[in-house]
């Protein structure tokens, strides 16, 4: 919604909105950055509660663009001088989940589990499935399967007290 009392500063922005683009443009060598101070350069206008007060808008606004860009570099400076390399022997060890072992024990627990899946009854493992394959939320399995929230919880809490059991018991 425009407001009349900012003609002044719509007319500005029609007038010198691409002017100040290239201005910045040429300091920061980004357009991105150029047209983000841009803008901040203006909203920081619209903010001025008395716009009688001053009386050369676009210098005004100009100057309020490069004290923007002055703040650019010092925060780019001091994101420079806060970077650390950390040496490459301060990282801690890792398990390596590659190893034979690891693999051997995570296959042999995906058969139970399969297997756990497989005990259930046809409609529990279609709840099941749909909650935790497909990601549908209770509300959607229940309206797909024309049954009751209720019923979805309690075959969803089945299958994961059943595939736990499975899972832990050798």
């Amino acid at each position: 919604m425009f407001i009349p009392a900012q003609q002044p500063i719509h007319d500005l922005y029609l007038n010198c909105r691409s002017e100040l683009e290239a201005t910045l443009m040429a300091k920061v060598k980004c357009r991105e950055t150029a047209a983000d101070l841009c803008q901040e350069a203006f909203i920081r206008l619209c903010h001025v509660d008395d716009l009688g007060s001053i009386s050369n808008l676009k210098a005004y606004l100009f100057k309020t663009a490069l004290n923007l860009l002055c703040d650019h570099y010092r925060s780019q400076s001091v994101r420079q001088a806060v970077t650390v390399e950390w040496p490459s022997d301060a990282l801690p060890e890792t398990e390596d989940f590659r190893c034979a072992q690891t693999v051997a024990v995570g296959e042999e627990t995906l058969d139970k589990l399969l297997a756990a899946l497989e005990d259930l009854p046809p409609q529990c493992q279609r709840i099941f499935y749909l909650n935790r394959f497909e990601g549908l939320k209770q509300r959607d399995i229940a309206e797909r399967l024309n049954i009751s929230i209720r019923t979805v919880e309690d075959n969803i809490k089945r299958a994961l007290l059943h595939c736990a059991k499975s899972v832990n018991n050798p």
